[in-house]
């Protein structure tokens, strides 16, 4: 590179890879930065892609020392429910283009965000929940939650066969029904761990 710089119009820009240090919530981050440098005045600016990579850094870095999801996680959440970015933003009000942000990797999700996507993710029930409430008209999605309505049915019977089996006898109402609640409670559980 041997643009000359535009602040002071006497230097050479150069592409520079240094640390580079920030603030987020009061603890200094560093991270491995490429940025353009004039060397005469000291002039920083990004250029061109660098720009890009550094927002991307910047974001990564965050989301590692937050313990928050990573862009790809976002996505695989997204596509495991057959969800566009808009529905997600309705199901979690958040702003136009916030989750195509998210999963992009130019910007963190908040701690709240974070922990509420996780549960979704881990429970579908929860996910239909909000699509419902966001009336979000999703064909994809519907059929989706049709199959895990399915799954989760088909391994509850398969339970409580195994549980009505071994004490046919001695069952009562509210024992069944005792019974059929852990069942289904239980086949949410084994049906989310074959999901994940």
């Amino acid at each position: 590179m041997n643009d000359l710089c535009p602040v002071c119009n006497t230097g050479t820009l150069a592409i520079q890879v240094a640390q580079f240090v920030f603030s987020h919530n009061g603890k200094q981050i560093t991270i491995t930065d490429e940025k353009t440098i004039c060397d005469v005045c000291g002039a920083v600016s990004y250029a061109g892609e660098q720009i890009s990579r550094h927002e991307l850094a910047v974001a990564a870095k965050i989301r590692e020392v937050e313990g928050l999801l990573s862009a790809e996680s976002l996505r695989h959440i997204r596509l495991k429910y057959k969800l566009r970015q808009t529905d997600l933003e309705a199901m979690l009000s958040i702003g136009p283009k916030t989750w195509t942000r998210w999963e992009r990797g130019k910007v963190p999700q908040s701690k709240t965000a974070d922990t509420l996507i996780r549960v979704l993710a881990d429970a579908p029930e929860v996910a239909r929940r909000l699509m419902q409430q966001a009336q979000i008209d999703n064909p994809d999605a519907a059929e989706v939650f049709a199959a895990i309505d399915e799954d989760t049915k088909r391994i509850a019977e398969a339970n409580l066969r195994c549980q009505i089996g071994r004490s046919a006898m001695n069952l009562n109402p509210g024992d069944l029904a005792q019974r059929a609640i852990a069942a289904v409670r239980k086949a949410q559980l084994e049906r989310g761990v074959e999901a994940a």
